[in-house]
């Protein structure tokens, strides 16, 4: 693929045929880390960037065994909608686990490896991809109850583009 530039937001044809476009897989993967009880989810979207992907899916979580847990569940998922990892790395450790599904990149951290690398901060010019979940967590954390690594990003901005968790996976079997 060297000197070979992608559409942006596009899957590949053979992967992820289930989806019409790389939104509904990085949705799936951001519900699956949701439904996981994930402490922290956030979305970037690095393509206008970084030429090799289009999306950062960044989860944070307790636990090395949490985040064992969540990556092998998007993981799973993700295959059951044709959509399979190029690359994988640090499972055995844990503390950070990378899947790279080449138009996104699933990052599942534990807290202080998340914020010993701090992506959000390296990558802070992306536009955040807002994810909403309609699950107590986002109840908690609008009546202000937890705050720093558990902060899910609620607040509308214009520079934001806004993925609810709650909708349609955006698949092509979808029956109308």
């Amino acid at each position: 693929m060297a000197g070979k530039l992608k559409k942006p937001g596009k899957i590949k044809e053979g992967q992820g045929a289930a989806f019409k476009d790389t939104i509904g897989a990085v949705r799936l993967a951001a519900r699956i880390a949701d439904e996981r009880k994930a402490d922290y989810i956030k979305v970037l979207n690095v393509g206008p960037r970084l030429v090799i992907t289009d999306y950062f899916v960044i989860i944070g979580a307790g636990n090395t065994r949490l985040t064992r847990r969540i990556a092998e569940d998007i993981e799973i998922n993700l295959k059951k909608h044709g959509v399979r990892p190029i690359h994988r790395d640090g499972a055995s450790e844990g503390n950070w686990i990378l899947m790279d599904y080449d138009d996104f990149v699933v990052h599942v951290f534990t807290e202080e490896y998340r914020l010993y690398y701090d992506l959000e901060r390296l990558w802070r010019d992306s536009k955040l991809v807002k994810v909403k979940s309609g699950g107590a967590k986002t109840a908690q954390i609008k009546a202000g109850r937890k705050k720093g690594f558990n902060e899910i990003d609620l607040e509308d901005n214009d520079n934001d583009i806004n993925i609810d968790l709650d909708t349609d996976l955006n698949t092509d079997n979808d029956e109308k």
